[in-house]
């Protein structure tokens, strides 16, 4: 009976030595994931260029901003016919029309890229969170029990 009692301590000595190890592991990955968000979040903040090629993959599996290109070119045809109606015959310069200035894939990579950094950097925070729980599993278990013990010897006086 005296070893069983041994076996048993032993099996939640190694249980809470493999907890605690994985919540650890759990919170370290959470760091080191929070850490390369927030530095792939400066990096676009100070080289804006480099949306350009998350915009290129989104043009080239949409086609939004070919899509919509006819789209502004009907429109500015029918405002260049509005316009140039009046007496004065002039019609609006061409830079202003260009169809090339607004790139709706652009924006929309700014978009994506800001949501799945905020995703990223929630994943990393709940791991962090996680892990930390994880690898203060005894005390918290520890303290849980004080206080049961604490309310029980409360009651017992009341």
């Amino acid at each position: 009976m005296h070893e069983d009692i041994n076996i048993e301590d032993g099996g939640k000595n190694t249980l809470s030595v493999i907890v605690r190890g994985t919540g650890f592991l759990l919170l370290v990955i959470g760091l080191l994931v929070s850490l390369l968000t927030i530095r792939e979040a400066l990096k676009l903040y100070h080289e804006p260029e480099r949306i350009e090629r998350f915009a290129l993959a989104i043009e080239k599996g949409s086609n939004i901003d070919k899509s919509l290109s006819s789209l502004r070119a009907s429109a500015i045809a029918d405002n260049r016919q509005d316009e140039t109606a009046p007496a004065t015959g002039k019609s609006v310069p061409e830079s202003v029309h260009n169809p090339d200035n607004v790139r709706v894939s652009y924006f929309l990579s700014w978009i994506i890229v800001l949501l799945l950094l905020l995703l990223i950097a929630r994943i990393g925070l709940a791991a962090i969170k996680t892990g930390g729980e994880l690898a203060l599993y005894d005390m918290q278990i520890k303290r849980f029990a004080r206080m049961l013990i604490r309310g029980s010897g409360n009651a017992g006086k009341h």
